[in-house]
């Protein structure tokens, strides 16, 4: 009995060697390379070119392949022949890494590459040139504040005691130079806010109310910023006998200049029908703190139109 049993088992084992010999060998993958997403602007139009895109929505022939974080090296079965991708730009959506999400404001690359033929392992490498980005055509870029004009579009509410002062020395400008460019952009001066222990809190709204359409998916808030303390952003609601304002979200301090993209369609929607939409700024003062500075620049409202 035991010699019968040997004997099956020695005819599955060559039958399972047979079958495994028979299968086609498994299908290189071919590596897929993004290092950048690098976007350009109409500088007297639309603004600073400097951005925070953190991840590439991939898509091939219309399928989705992942969300994946730059830089990054995809490995993929790709077929054979020419291949369409499609790669939008990705960011984290109010600052928060697991927030991430695709940011319409700015146009997706289209691209055709054709799958590598060899045998051995091959990486398409999509360049910085091809992966230059701006904002959409259907898009409205509002810039709020650039600090570069006479005057501020930031109004201090009844409740603050302090307001935007305009700084120009080398030490405190936020200096950026686009992709491609050996020029920074022509930026004169940045914002900044001081609190102290007298005047602990800044509250501003801007003096432009804007019409945003009832039917706005996304209606984003872009700051470049460095600040010292804790910073609020929000929306304000005007209507006819009265105002509703809400925060939608808080920076941390940063030493560096950083940017930070901020959905306030949340609060858009909380208050419909209103005659216009202000952008809403506000900050106090942590009593361990002793003097607060907050520096801003480059603030823009974009949502599709």
């Amino acid at each position: 009995m035991v010699k019968l049993l040997r004997l099956a088992g020695l005819f599955l084992a060559g039958l399972l060697l047979v079958q495994c010999s028979d299968n086609p060998e498994a299908e290189k993958p071919v590596y897929i390379r993004i290092d950048e997403f690098p976007v350009q602007t109409d500088y007297d139009l639309e603004g600073s070119a400097h951005s925070a895109i953190t991840t590439a929505w991939v898509f091939v022939n219309n399928q989705v392949l992942g969300t994946f974080e730059l830089p990054c090296v995809i490995p993929a079965i790709l077929p054979e022949g020419e291949v369409d991708f499609t790669i939008y730009p990705g960011i984290n959506t109010n600052g928060i890494s697991s927030l991430r999400s695709i940011y319409d404001g700015l146009r997706p690359i289209r691209i055709t590459k054709t799958k590598p033929q060899s045998d051995d392992l091959d990486t398409l490498v999509f360049t910085a040139q091809e992966m230059v980005t701006g904002y959409c055509n259907s898009c409205s870029v509002n810039i709020l504040e650039d600090f570069d004009q006479s005057g501020t579009n930031f109004s201090p509410t009844v409740f603050s005691d302090t307001d935007f002062v305009k700084i120009d020395d080398l030490d405190s400008l936020f200096i950026f130079t686009p992709p491609f460019s050996a020029q920074p952009e022509k930026n004169e001066n940045v914002g900044l806010l001081t609190l102290t222990n007298e005047r602990n809190i800044a509250e501003l709204v801007t003096v432009n109310s804007y019409n945003i359409p009832p039917g706005t998916q996304n209606l984003y808030l872009e700051v470049t910023y460095r600040t010292n303390m804790q910073v609020s952003f929000g929306l304000q609601a005007d209507y006819a006998q009265q105002s509703e304002r809400d925060i939608t979200a808080t920076v941390l301090p940063k030493n560096e200049w950083n940017k930070i993209y901020i959905n306030l369609i949340t609060e858009f929607q909380a208050f419909p029908g209103a005659n216009g939409y202000r952008v809403l700024i506000f900050a106090r003062k942590p009593a361990n703190l002793k003097e607060g500075r907050i520096f801003l620049d480059n603030i823009k409202l974009v949502y599709q139109e």
